[in-house]
């Protein structure tokens, strides 16, 4: 994890220098777990989009990137593979068109980066038409597709929402249809709508939001938190008269309060710690970047 929150790109954390709690021991374990197809729902502001780059880069065959990460040593062939990454947090769609609009110039926007020309009378067969072209060549597709529930939770109280579950169920379909040419596929949300046809089509798809393996995969465990802001632990108990152990009692007093599995460890939320670390004060950072409405 990244020590700026709002920093989603892996390259770009890892070309300027910046603080990165290495995670990629979890990813490695993911790609070789034998499954093809994942889920992973957790909150606003989890470091999920940051977690989709990463993935990227490793299927882009970027090994450079990840010198000295506990992926960089681990037995892999760092094959490069065509990446179709779909960030849905960037769709503002209020509408149905809006949403096909949107979905279109992203496929059509991935198209040409790869000196590809798609058709097709729907975006369902632009999306099918789109893996097809980037597998012809033998090479399977790897499917990033974050924050796949964003133009639901846009309009989740809005009357044209059937008419937008339509059209995603519709377009997320295609993955499943086009299962034979994906090496992988990973997909980010907040929440779980079994109406969505990726749910509900894709029986090959592994939910691991409480899965005990994954569990502290974002987020900062207590031992991550004081091994890498040790510093500055030291530095805010001393400017607010406190000792190190009292200061790191008050840190997880505040922010330690996510648990992913029963028996797992509970982990800090990325905004609220690296936000807590840059100016020593202690506030509710969370609640105001990461709050869904759609709670409310």
């Amino acid at each position: 994890m990244a020590n700026s929150a709002f920093d989603f790109d892996f390259a770009n954390i890892v070309n300027r220098n910046l603080f990165y709690i290495d995670k990629t021991e979890y990813l490695w374990n993911l790609i070789n777990s034998g499954g093809t197809c994942f889920f992973m729902s957790r909150p606003r502001r989890f470091g999920k989009s940051l977690t989709v780059s990463t993935l990227k880069y490793i299927f882009e065959g970027r090994k450079e990137l990840f010198k000295g990460l506990a992926f960089y040593g681990k037995p892999y062939d760092w094959k490069k593979h065509p990446v179709i990454h779909l960030d849905m947090t960037e769709c503002g769609s209020d509408s149905a068109d809006k949403l096909e609009r949107y979905l279109h110039d992203s496929l059509q926007s991935i198209a040409r980066r790869n000196n590809l020309v798609i058709s097709g009378d729907s975006i369902s067969v632009q999306f099918r038409n789109l893996i097809e072209d980037l597998a012809s060549s033998g090479n399977q597709v790897v499917i990033l597709l974050d924050e796949y529930d964003k133009p639901i939770l846009n309009n989740i109280s809005k009357p044209n929402l059937p008419e937008i579950f339509n059209v995603l169920k519709s377009f997320y379909a295609t993955i499943k249809k086009c299962n034979p040419y994906e090496r992988f596929v990973f997909i980010t949300g907040v929440s779980k709508f079994s109406h969505v046809s990726i749910f509900s089509d894709l029986n090959n798809l592994k939910d691991i939001s409480m899965d005990p393996d994954y569990a502290t995969m974002l987020g900062f465990t207590q031992e991550e938190l004081e091994e890498n802001f040790g510093e500055l632990i030291e530095k805010y108990a001393n400017e607010q008269g406190m000792t190190r152990d009292e200061m790191v009692a008050e840190i997880r007093h505040w922010y330690n309060g996510y648990r992913f599995h029963p028996k797992a460890e509970t982990v800090y939320n990325p905004v609220s710690a690296t936000s807590f670390f840059e100016h020593g004060e202690f506030l509710n950072f969370w609640i105001k970047t990461g709050l869904s409405g759609f709670l409310m």
